[in-house]
């Protein structure tokens, strides 16, 4: 199906349609033409605002721990209404990432397929197979 323009009866507006539809892809959402191609295939501007708020909260932990306003993730992820250390030391891993892919994090320049779930699960420590694994 192509794409439609009518003009309204009084000829104030113009209404164009374009056939599409939306899907989610790794949670994100993106538009679909009628081939099934996306239509935005590039990153859109807007940050991956869970991703960022992990990394934000990881170095927040980081540094409380530091400090020793808490003596354990454990204690940690009780004062935050987390039920599960395991997820506070998961997401608290972020601050051991690479500065560079940090820092594309922070200006949502990182690849486009990179969402916190990938980050999840335990990565190398050397920042260079970081980058390798994580398309960087």
């Amino acid at each position: 199906m192509r794409p439609r323009i009518n003009l309204s009866r009084d000829g104030k507006r113009i209404e164009i349609f374009i056939p599409a539809r939306l899907a989610r892809n790794a949670g994100r959402k993106t538009i679909l033409s009628p081939t099934g191609q996306p239509v935005n295939p590039d990153r859109n501007e807007e940050a991956d605002v869970t991703l960022l708020n992990a990394l934000i909260r990881a170095h927040r932990w980081n540094r409380w721990l530091a400090r020793g306003k808490y003596e354990s993730v454990k204690e940690l992820a009780e004062a935050e209404g987390i039920t599960s250390a395991s997820y506070a030391s998961r997401i608290l891993r972020l601050t051991l990432l690479a500065p560079d892919i940090q820092e594309a994090i922070l200006n949502s320049t990182h690849p486009a397929h990179l969402t916190l779930a990938d980050f999840m699960d335990p990565f190398p420590h050397l920042w260079e197979l970081q980058r390798k694994q994580f398309g960087f």
